[in-house]
């Protein structure tokens, strides 16, 4: 009898692609050590903007020995743990994992869109966010939760 064992490796992030607006380098950060070559988890923050529409940024950490990435977005929705409905963002790059100390902060800003969101749900009910390094490998940091803020 033989036995075969596969590993299924999610190469993409789960959820729909989104459109990334704007990419911006907006500083550096630097530790005295990095002992986990786990990706940084982002800063995010979401507003409810014109159109009832959600405007997202979120600043990811990357290695600043390597080139800009290049940056791809996923929305997913989800029912959080008390029930409200939810969209987690994962933003996709592929770079090689170090142990970095010093990393440069890139700025994405998209909007959430309404592809994979369940008929009768709308923007305007979506309360949080949560927003997750993802390294193609694929390794992904802990997630950043916030609430969607009015304007």
């Amino acid at each position: 009898m033989s036995v075969t064992i596969s590993k299924n490796v999610l190469n993409s992030p789960p959820g729909k692609l989104v459109k990334i607006n704007s990419t911006s380098l907006n500083g550096k950060i630097s530790f005295s050590n990095k002992n986990s070559k786990t990706p940084l988890p982002p800063l995010v923050e979401s507003f409810i903007i014109k159109n009832n529409k959600i405007q997202i940024d979120v600043i990811v950490f990357i290695d600043s020995s390597f080139p800009t990435p290049n940056f791809n977005v996923y929305q997913l929705y989800c029912i959080g743990h008390s029930g409200d409905s939810k969209l987690q963002f994962y933003i996709d790059y592929d770079l090689k994992e170090t142990y970095a100390n010093d990393f440069n902060a890139y700025q994405l800003t998209f909007k959430a869109i309404h592809k994979g969101i369940p008929a009768g749900i709308r923007l305007t009910d979506i309360k949080t966010i949560e927003a997750f390094s993802w390294n193609v490998d694929p390794v992904t940091s802990r997630g950043t939760e916030t609430i969607v803020q009015s304007n």
